[in-house]
């Protein structure tokens, strides 16, 4: 847990969780709560709103930072060189303009930017509520759901895409509910009162929608992560998730004496003290989750690891490209610009040899003026596919494309990055 690219992501996340929910909780509950009530011509409530989108543009300040340190350590992990260098010499720049991670954080900045201009217009809430949405669902796209082909990846992001929206919710209006109980519970005015109930109301019906979404999200996630119950012990992957859920148990436990045992007993002054204590102590366990989450990110699922070809060679650029049909361990010799040779292996899941008609090698550039480089690959006895002689122009963020023709069915078409060196 001391990996800085882990405390980074945690911190992103959390701070997207809180823009999200606190941009939630102020269009789906503190709103409508104040217009049922009667209470939205009140000066407190005003006041409430007010400190709602502060917290909400200094989430989005601290997830605009916290962006560009991951993005920097991300940098500085695919180009095998410092911090230091890659922003001296432009690699941080070079991996947000040629790799699908920078495309993605330019979007999600560009949607923070947005959104924190629609809190300047109340009249644009509900837009404000999609922009505040899309900025964390698209997290999923930096993730493992993200990087899951065919029709299994697609189903593996809408999963994640709706786990990360849901928590946004429940876990993110957590913070803004305890603000207004807190405001609520020291003033004399009793449609303060009045209103801290029905947005408590609303907020209980809110949470219960999305721990459902996240219980059936967060079970086809761990389907697609995990390759059987054994690893969640036997795996780090799968222990991280076990901790996940033991959180997210304390955390419905409590949200469950919130909803049966305190808010009927609203507005008593003390049901308002015990559900702020436990909306702060939700927030506590929901941080130890999304500490969690930051590490899973880091760590490949248990059920995509395979093992990499033990006779790379220590100056090579390696690739493995997954789908359902076959995979591919793709390894370029040596990894620079200039003359090298490609060889690629494919495989079925188990590791056992694909059978292939055909396979074409192609070296997609990321850069304009730059040629694709394409080869027909040679079956060797060994059972790879080689292509030598291929010249790659300068080095860079190149795309790996594999075509296999296999001997039955269309043909299947694999990518994935890699990096050439000087």
């Amino acid at each position: 847990m001391n990996d800085p690219l882990i405390l980074v992501r945690s911190l992103h996340i959390a701070a997207t969780v809180l823009a999200a929910g606190t941009v939630s909780f102020l269009v789906l509950v503190a709103e409508p709560a104040a217009r049922t009530t009667g209470a939205s011509a009140i000066a407190g409530v005003q006041a409430l709103r007010r400190s709602l989108t502060r917290t909400i543009w200094a989430a989005l300040g601290v997830a605009l930072v916290s962006g560009v340190l991951w993005l920097v350590l991300l940098a500085s992990d695919i180009l095998g060189t410092s911090i230091r260098d890659v922003c001296l010499h432009g690699g941080a720049w070079q991996v947000a303009n040629e790799t699908r991670f920078g495309l993605i954080a330019g979007v999600r900045a560009a949607l923070a930017l947005l959104l924190g201009l629609l809190l300047l217009w109340p009249a644009r809430r509900g837009l404000a509520l999609a922009a505040a949405a899309g900025l964390i669902a698209l997290v999923a796209l930096s993730g493992h759901a993200g990087a899951t082909p065919d029709l299994a990846g697609r189903v593996y992001l809408a999963s994640d895409m709706v786990h990360l929206i849901s928590a946004g919710a429940w876990l993110g209006g957590l913070p803004a509910l305890a603000m207004l109980l807190s405001q609520a519970r020291v003033s004399s005015d009793p449609a303060w009162r009045a209103f801290a109930t029905a947005a408590t109301h609303r907020f209980s019906l809110l949470g219960i929608l999305c721990v459902g979404a996240l219980l059936a999200s967060g079970a086809v996630n761990s389907w697609n992560g995990l390759a059987g119950p054994r690893d969640l012990v036997a795996t780090v992957y799968g222990q991280l998730i076990l901790l996940k859920i033991a959180m997210f148990i304390a955390m419905t436990a409590i949200a469950a004496v919130n909803r049966y045992h305190l808010t009927p007993r609203l507005p008593a002054p003390a049901a308002m003290w015990a559900l702020q204590r436990n909306s702060l102590t939700e927030t506590g366990l929901g941080l130890c989750v999304l500490l969690f989450v930051g590490a899973l990110g880091t760590i490949e699922p248990s059920a995509h690891v395979h093992p990499a070809p033990i006779d790379i060679p220590p100056d090579a650029a390696f690739t493995h490209i997954h789908s359902t049909e076959v995979m591919a361990d793709v390894t370029i010799n040596p990894g620079r610009a200039g003359r090298v040779q490609a060889t690629i292996r494919l495989s079925h899941e188990d590791s056992s040899d694909f059978t292939a008609k055909t396979v074409t090698f192609a070296l997609d550039p990321s850069v304009a003026g730059l040629h694709t480089v394409e080869r027909t690959a040679v079956h060797r006895l060994d059972g790879t596919w080689q292509t030598e002689n291929i010249e790659i122009p300068q080095p860079g963020i190149w795309t790996v494309r594999v075509i296999v023709a296999p001997v039955t069915g269309n043909p299947i078409v694999l990518d994935a990055p890699i990096v050439i060196e000087r």
